[in-house]
């Protein structure tokens, strides 16, 4: 009797955690033995006609069963046998009355878990994928973090006897395309590292992967894709590629036509100016009629050479200048580019009708909503708000942006959102949670009949520490309302720090990602830290060291901590120090002010400048997610550190020099 008791007392506390990640729909009264003493009475039905995909999710499930618990599970030659876990497409398995009904949506997927079958049937390949992993976080797996960091392991815990509730259930996605702007894929292609990301997004729910070219090396990153494995690993896991992003110029090229047609070409200060290539960039003459249809055609050749892009996203120079020719000024730069993706979209309707294409409203020349022209239907907006502060969401009524979102919206049938959850140029790059954006913006897109959510993920060295961010950007619009940003992030401080340390850091990350707080951290990410600030920061900081005391007898914890420590000093080092970069400028602008005080002030600012890039480098050294040093020194600190003193000490120079006049 005292055995069964503590049974049920265990499956309650199980079913308890469980509920609060969004994992299960009610407590379980029964359940079954999936692994006993690292052994297994249970095999593996994958109907013969299952696909590339179906077979990668049963290998998944095989490998982390094992991994768990030792035990091997078969292969079962029919479906029909007792303790069969049946896998596959809902249609190629029969399973009747077996499962629930499909729920509404995308992706979807179907589970039955019963004393002597267990059923996980897909709506389509990814769908049986999604339901694999869904098996396995029930029984304890988690995709935190990508595998990059061999110091810092997956959660699969161990354990030789693995139990399952009795129940059945269905999930969807309430968003159809969850797109990860991958940073392995951006610039330059990186295949060791985004073989291990694609991995984690397709785990955590994401479908697309985003690429983001070098116009002059587009061909060599797609033949670096395919001899590197990635479109391989992509086509495992039913992943859809999307690209190139900003690669007007490869379209329409100056080495190519430039001499012959400079009419084509965009016109500034007096003349035809090169497709980028030199800053500041002008993008090329869009009312010429002749250079749309080289463009279109030099696109139509593209899009048969590589198939592998079934999502085609074309965007002009990014921060480029539109032409200012007479004939384009006639327009607006929106209405222009409007006019050229409508006729690029009917061509490619009838060479590519599976390519979906897309532009990005809201951003650069098309911020601003068209005036005279509109979007035909059959190319889809890729909305993005580059520099929003994440204390704002975009179902805030107060949100700037929002009345400007709406109306690009109501444009299209199909209609994505960029969301910069992980852009260390313009957030904390300590990545605390933003949990209101998160909850907000999904809200949003719900609501909204939105089709798309696309996260943003730059620059690769700060993969650690914006990886919970990125991962609710797709989690959370599949399961949408379950499994919250709040309920998952107290999952993953539990789950990932450990039981003892896990507790303390709940509220830790729930303090620092409340927005009440959240401005303290982006004030400190600029070096503009106000003195409460740095007090605060501090305290929190007391409460990662008394979590690393907590877990001080387990390495892995002890290791995991060690990095938010680490990447929450740098953070306080950070702190105020830009002040003293503004102070001099105000020094500076004084007249009256003395020369050499001024210099002594500006030499000691490179001392600090020196000694923050030499703390950055040592971080980005050990490579572990949570430093990015090449971005932390060229645009945290080169762009207003550095420049500003630059600046300063000319006009210093230029201050003496009038005075010896």
């Amino acid at each position: 009797m005292k055995t069964r008791l503590t049974v049920a007392f265990a499956l309650v506390c199980w079913a308890v955690v469980l509920g609060a990640a969004g994992l299960t729909e009610e407590i379980a009264v029964e359940s079954i033995k999936l692994t006993e003493e690292s052994k297994s009475p249970w095999q593996v039905f994958l109907p013969p006609q299952a696909g590339i995909v179906e077979r990668f999710a049963c290998d998944e499930l095989k490998k982390y069963v094992e991994r768990m618990s030792g035990a091997k599970l078969a292969d079962a030659d029919r479906s029909d046998k007792p303790r069969t876990i049946r896998l596959g497409l809902r249609k190629d398995l029969g399973a009747g009355d077996d499962l629930p009904d499909p729920k509404p949506g995308h992706d979807g997927y179907s589970m039955s878990v019963s004393t002597d079958s267990i059923v996980i049937a897909g709506d389509n390949p990814r769908g049986v994928l999604y339901g694999v992993y869904d098996l396995l976080e029930r029984l304890g797996c988690r995709w935190y973090h990508p595998t990059l960091d061999p110091k810092d392991p997956e959660v699969v815990p161990k354990n030789p006897s693995l139990s399952l509730p009795v129940g059945k259930w269905s999930a969807s996605a309430r968003i159809e395309d969850r797109v990860y702007w991958i940073s392995s894929l951006a610039f330059k292609i990186v295949p060791e590292h985004a073989i291990p990301q694609l991995d984690w997004a397709a785990k955590n729910r994401f479908n697309t992967l985003s690429w983001q070219c070098v116009v002059e090396l587009i061909d060599q990153h797609l033949e670096e894709m395919n001899t590197g494995g990635i479109f391989d690993e992509m086509a495992k896991r039913g992943l859809v590629l999307h690209g190139p992003g900003h690669s007007f110029p490869y379209f329409l090229s100056t080495e190519k036509y430039f001499e012959k047609h400079p009419e084509w070409f965009g016109f500034r200060d007096g003349k035809r100016q090169p497709h980028g290539g030199v800053w500041p960039a002008t993008n090329y003459c869009m009312s010429n009629a002749e250079a749309n249809e080289e463009f279109i055609q030099n696109v139509e050749a593209f899009v048969k050479k590589y198939p592998q892009i079934e999502r085609l996203d074309l965007l002009p120079i990014d921060g480029g200048w539109p032409c200012e020719c007479e004939q384009c000024l006639k327009s607006t730069p929106t209405d222009l580019l409007v006019d050229l993706f409508n006729k690029l979209s009917d061509r490619l309707e009838k060479i590519a009708p599976d390519v979906i294409l897309d532009a990005v409203p809201g951003y650069g020349q098309m911020e601003q909503p068209p005036r005279n022209v509109f979007p035909n239907g059959k190319w889809q907006g890729l909305y993005a708000h580059w520099g929003r502060n994440h204390a704002e969401s975009y179902s805030d009524p107060q949100y700037g942006r929002r009345a400007n979102m709406l109306i690009w919206g109501s444009y299209f049938k199909r209609f994505w959102i960029c969301s910069y959850y992980a852009a260390a140029s313009h957030n904390p790059f300590t990545g605390p949670p933003f949990l209101h954006a998160i909850e907000g913006d999904t809200k949003y897109m719900v609501e909204h009949g939105v089709t798309g959510a696309l996260v943003l993920e730059y620059p690769f060295g700060f993969w650690w520490s914006n990886s919970f961010n990125i991962r609710l950007g797709a989690l959370y619009p599949y399961y949408y309302p379950k499994r919250d940003p709040r309920s998952e992030l107290r999952d993953y401080a539990l789950r990932y720090y450990g039981p003892k340390a896990g507790p303390l850091l709940a509220e830790y990350y729930e303090m620092i990602g409340s927005n009440e707080n959240l401005e303290k951290t982006y004030r400190a990410g600029r070096g503009e830290a106000e003195d409460w600030d740095l007090i605060w920061l501090k305290e929190m900081r007391a409460m990662i060291s008394r979590a690393a005391q907590l877990a001080a007898d387990d390495p892995v914890h002890s290791y995991r901590i060690s990095k938010l420590a680490d990447a929450t000093d740098m953070l306080i080092r950070l702190g105020s120090s830009r002040l003293k970069i503004v102070e001099i400028e105000k020094v500076v602008a004084d007249c009256e002010a003395d020369k050499e005080e001024v210099k002594k002030k500006i030499s000691d600012a490179r001392a600090m400048i020196a000694d923050l890039l030499s703390h950055a480098e040592k971080l980005a050294a050990a490579d572990n997610g949570i430093m990015d040093g090449d971005e932390f020194g060229g645009w945290i600190i080169g762009r207003t550190f550095t420049g500003a003193l630059d600046r300063a000490e000319r006009a210093l120079r230029g201050a003496e020099a009038k005075g010896k006049e």
